[in-house]
């Protein structure tokens, strides 16, 4: 239990006090009294002086009668809940491990604040595996280090059963860094033998070990999440679309406002983007299928000819 009059006051202050909640001298001694310190108001104003001295913000404000002291928090409301439904909806980290970090956020604010957040729901795709934190807390000084790392690397089977790969033997790379991708969590690592970089999901890893220091490898992370997981994988090609005038902003969010836009009809527009023809853009542009129209190049279309085709043939029964 803390004994220091000034601890135990950052620790009100901090639990119970915010913009809208103050403390008073008096509730501020009754609090000393129930830690079993005997606490004159000289005292407390020395307490606060420390606090204030050593870097914490404390404020007083008077409104109508009520005046006391107040902490201002280093994360407001609005910040801790975008925060914590990235959390909800990471599914690279187990409803166990969501619950634990929620818990750190929520405890950012004042008692009052966090009460006031609304209830967030778990996706539902969340990961059984609980270390996901742990092994990342693992690889950031590993990569920092040019450490090797060992682990093993697994699928999971249709009764959910971890399915090894290489028969259960150990990947031994070095990993170059963690990226986030659709809120999931890879690492990047680098295989000497292939001379070549892959992405590892972090939830279908287990077993990691730290090991020696291999000797550094030249890495672009921004570079490498553009290839790997956006729409930029090979070299990149004028690219033409019709499309229905409500995917105005979508466009805009996936491509940027920067791209070559006109109208084409009273009912869609027509734009020009720069971009591979990799599975990442086909696959985005077959969410919109009735929305979108590929106008150039040729290439593009018959792949997606081909997929219509092949779609007809498995579902002509």
């Amino acid at each position: 239990m803390l004994t220091s009059k000034p601890l135990i006051l950052l620790n009100l202050l901090s639990s119970y006090s915010d913009s809208s909640h103050r403390l008073s001298m008096e509730e501020l001694c009754a609090h000393l009294e129930d830690h079993g310190i005997h606490a004159e108001r000289k005292a407390v104003y020395r307490a606060l002086g420390e606090l204030k001295d050593a870097g914490v913000e404390i404020f007083f404000s008077r409104e109508g009668e009520k005046q006391g002291y107040w902490m201002e928090h280093t994360f407001s409301p609005a910040e801790i809940l975008v925060l914590r439904n990235a959390v909800n909806d990471s599914p690279s980290l187990s409803a166990k491990s969501s619950a634990l970090l929620n818990k750190k956020l929520e405890a950012q604010l004042s008692t009052y604040e966090a009460k006031a957040l609304p209830k967030g729901s778990l996706y539902a795709g969340k990961t059984d595996n609980h270390q996901v934190l742990s092994m990342i807390e693992a690889l950031l000084p590993a990569i920092r280090d040019s450490r090797s790392i060992k682990f093993r690397y697994y699928d999971l089977t249709v009764t959910k059963e971890k399915r090894y790969r290489r028969n259960r033997q150990n990947y031994h790379l070095l990993p170059c860094a963690v990226i986030s991708d659709g809120g999931r969590m890879y690492c990047v690592c680098y295989s000497p033998v292939h001379q070549s970089f892959a992405n590892y999901r972090i939830d279908r890893m287990d077993s990691l070990e730290v090991h020696e220091p291999w000797d550094p490898v030249r890495f672009d992370a921004e570079r490498w999440a553009q290839v790997s997981f956006m729409m930029y994988h090979g070299d990149p090609v004028t690219i033409t679309l019709q499309c229905d005038e409500s995917l105005t902003g979508i466009v805009f969010d996936r491509f940027g406002s920067d791209v070559i836009v006109s109208r084409h009809d009273s009912t869609s527009f027509t734009v020009s983007i720069r971009s591979s023809l990799s599975p990442t853009l086909v696959s985005w542009i077959l969410m919109f299928y009735d929305r979108i129209k590929v106008i150039a190049p040729q290439e593009l279309i018959e792949e997606l000819k081909t997929i219509a085709e092949t779609l007809r043939k498995t579902y002509s029964d």
